[in-house]
Formats: structure tokens, sequence, C-alpha cells
């Protein structure tokens, strides 16, 4: 029964807000409903990262606004904060899905993005041009550089990677603890944020298919898994048509 409840009310909530249904083909990550607020928060984090955006919605506090006689305005609640305030009227349902829902305020989080922020133009050179691949455990990984034996370009790329992978592992372990109190674990936020980066992958980078299972499948029925045919195998590298 609460399960009906907590579909039904999500169902309402999400017609209340207004949402915005994304048009493009969109590979989406199994996840379950308790810990997709994940989800989200990774694609604000990889939109920050990437230089989509200039700050970490849900992650960095907003500096409060002033009014004209220097006296703090009253807040103007985002998105995040309107649907808290939409389920806290859902009852009994409200702490399940406020929890779902949680802001996180982490320092380290901001810290870790803004290092991963300045290092991705870097990143994504290496990833175009083959020699860095996006595993499904996301993390990269060394691939072809450039076809070469340079030892000095690869020994280049092995310190970004380290770098990279090392900033990664930080910023997953730290959304897993926050997230502890959900049961939430460093490989489901790994498996996340390496669904994100899939979805997100441009034409001629190396990635890792999902190992069999439900992302696989969702990858498998994507835009992507048709066009690569008979190369679509779980766990498998291939190269974005």
């Amino acid at each position: 029964m609460k399960k009906v409840l907590f579909t039904g009310a999500l169902a309402m909530l999400t017609v209340a807000l207004g949402c915005v249904i994304r048009t493009e083909s969109k590979i989406d990550a199994h996840i379950t409903l308790d810990i997709r607020h994940i989800s989200a928060q990774a694609e604000n984090v990889l939109d920050f990262v990437e230089g989509k955006t200039d700050a970490l919605p849900g992650v960095e506090p907003a500096v409060p606004a002033k009014d004209g006689k220097g006296k703090e305005k009253a807040a103007n609640p985002g998105p995040t904060s309107w649907a808290v305030r939409a389920i806290e009227t859902l009852n009994p349902i409200q702490v399940a899905y406020a929890d779902a829902l949680k802001v996180t305020t982490s320092p380290l989080v901001v810290e870790i993005a803004g290092k991963m922020r300045q290092r991705n133009a870097e990143v994504t050179r290496l990833k175009h041009s083959g020699c860095l691949g996006e595993s499904n455990r996301g993390y990269v990984e060394l691939r072809d550089c450039d076809g070469t034996k340079d030892a000095e370009k690869r020994n280049a790329a092995q310190k970004v990677l380290s770098e990279e992978n090392k900033d990664r592992k930080a910023l997953y372990s730290e959304i897993a603890r926050l997230n502890g109190d959900q049961g939430v674990t460093v490989s489901a936020v790994e498996s996340i944020y390496a669904m994100e980066r899939l979805r997100r992958a441009g034409a001629g980078e190396v990635v890792q298919l999902p190992p069999a299972g439900a992302d696989f499948d969702a990858v498998k029925q994507s835009a992507l898994g048709q066009k690569l045919g008979a190369k679509c195998v779980a766990g498998a590298w291939v190269s974005v048509p």
C-alpha cells in the first residue's frame, strides 16, 4: 500500500513542479528511487566540471541577496526546495521521499569538483585522441595514446589519469559517506557516474559498456546500442559512433 501511495505522490509531485522532460536520446542508469537524487546530482556535478555551469546546484550554498537597505532578502527557493516543500504536504510518505531529495552541502565535493574542472580540458583532449577511455566503473583508463610509443606523451597521460582517478575516487567516497544512512555504497556511486559519462560520450571517444544487467539492457535499447549493433556487448570497449 505504501508503495502505491509513494508512486502516486511522486506522479502528483512531477505534475505540480512542471518537470521538463529531455527530448534527447538518453541512457538511464538502473537506479532505485531512494538514490535517484544522486543521479540528478551527478548531472549537476559533471555540468560544472565540463564548464556548462558555473555553480553546483544542490551542492554549493547560494549567497544571500541584499535588498536596497542592505538587509538580506527572503530566500527564493530553487527547484529542490519547492520539491521538498511539496513533498511535506504528502503525508504519510513525507519522510521517506524527503530523504531521497536531501541536498548535499559538502565543501569537499565543491573542492574536488573544482580540481576536476581545471583538469577537464586536458582529460577531454586525451579522450578525443583515444589515449584515455571511460571505464564502466566511473574511472579513466589508458588506451591507445595516439598510436605512438612516445614514452613522454604516455607518461604525461598517465599522470593526468592518476590525478583524475584520485579525485574521482575521493568524490565517489564522499558522496557515499554523505548518503550512508540510505545504504549507498561507493560502487553504486561509481556505476551512476559511469552511466552519466557514457551518456555524455562524444563520437570517437572510447568507452566501456556496462556489465551484463539492467544498465547494459538500457544501453542496448538506446540509440547508442542500435548504432553499435553487433559491437554492443556487455563489458566491451567500443568507440562511440
